[in-house]
């Protein structure tokens, strides 16, 4: 009988302990219900900041290879090689050296390059992904179109699927295709024509 008695009193001396030591830990169900409310709410707002600072994180990035899709298709029409040319990646480069490049965009007739922006360029729709297609890698694929005013108040409409890559932490055009009128129909003109032999 001593004995049960001496383990009855051991057992709620540790109960007593596990309930001092359950409402200082925080969290326990003897915590107080203010304490809890005010940790809670603590919790919260972190995840919140967390979650805002994750989502500017990603519009900030977005922005960035939106304006990097505009400046490289504008350049392009200016036949401005010495911008177009460093925005692309080197694999995607025409010719093996920025100079064979540049070449490339020069204006036909040995021109100066087209200062004279009438053709309006932006990005439409929002980013898809775009899987790895013969020499290019997986990417984010963009449509930039292009609107150039005409005769007659016409404008002539022009559309082009870049892909887009991130090469040390900057973005790059890869891919440069043009979205054909019957690919308009595909549910993503972009991947459809990025995908295209």
């Amino acid at each position: 009988m001593k004995r049960a008695g001496t383990v009855a009193v051991t057992a709620a001396a540790l109960a007593a302990v596990l309930a001092v030591g359950g409402c200082s830990s925080g969290g326990g169900p003897g915590e107080d219900p203010k304490v809890s409310a005010e940790r809670a709410a603590k919790e919260k707002a972190e995840r919140e900041r967390e979650e805002k600072a994750e989502r500017e994180r990603i519009e900030k990035d977005r922005a960035a290879m939106t304006a990097v899709a505009v400046k490289f298709r504008t350049a392009v029409n200016a036949h401005d090689g010495r911008t177009a040319c460093p925005l692309k990646t080197v694999e995607g480069r025409y010719g093996d050296s920025l100079e064979k490049c540049h070449d490339f965009y020069k204006p036909p007739g040995g021109r100066k390059p087209d200062t004279e922006q009438r053709t309006k360029v932006t990005v439409t729709g929002g980013p898809v992904t775009v899987p790895p297609f013969e020499n290019h890698p997986g990417g984010t694929g963009l449509m930039v179109t292009q609107e150039t005013p005409g005769d007659g108040g016409r404008v002539h409409v022009k559309r082009d699927a870049l892909r887009m890559v991130k090469v040390d932490g900057a973005w790059l055009v890869d891919q440069d295709k043009e979205v054909l009128d019957s690919e308009m129909s595909d549910p993503s003109p972009v991947r459809s024509a990025l995908t295209r032999p």
